[in-house]
């Protein structure tokens, strides 16, 4: 004979995971959701072994390479000013890269022939002049970790 606590206690359960699962979800949708209006588009394309960034909106490109010897980034830079919302479409040209900001926790696959969108928010308490490293951090060939770049705050 089935126990009425064992009934209750199958339900609450069931009703747990299935509210964790709902929540989830929505969850899940608002995270990858894209702004309607952000601050800045940028193209970003990896090539091997150094990061392109493309601004639609004046029609630029910049070819970043950085010196091992020196420590320094040379060709251009990805700029953002502080609040605002910076949306990078990331594809590759040549192999799988990770486009990665440490500092601010932006990482995404650079895959080639797909391309993959994602916001993030430059923090409007960083001073201007501020200074953020971008660095590949998918093993993607021989001179991988020279494939480095710069988020300059404007």
């Amino acid at each position: 004979m089935v126990n009425k606590y064992e009934i209750a206690w199958t339900l609450a359960t069931v009703a747990l995971i299935t509210g964790v699962a709902v929540y989830s979800t929505v969850l899940l949708y608002q995270i990858d959701a894209l702004p309607s209006n952000p601050g800045e588009y940028v193209d970003v394309i990896g090539h091997q072994w150094y990061w392109e960034f493309c601004y639609p909106a004046n029609d630029t490109c910049f070819n970043t390479t950085y010196d091992p010897t020196t420590f320094t980034t040379t060709g251009g830079a990805l700029w953002a000013t502080p609040g605002e919302v910076v949306q990078i479409n990331v594809t590759s040209d040549d192999v799988i890269h990770s486009f990665n900001i440490p500092g601010l926790g932006v990482r995404i696959d650079a895959i080639p022939g797909r391309t993959n969108d994602f916001a993030f928010t430059v923090p409007s308490s960083v001073t201007v002049g501020t200074v953020y490293l971008v660095q590949c951090t998918e093993f993607c060939g021989e001179f991988h970790g020279t494939m480095r770049s710069q988020l300059v705050v404007t």
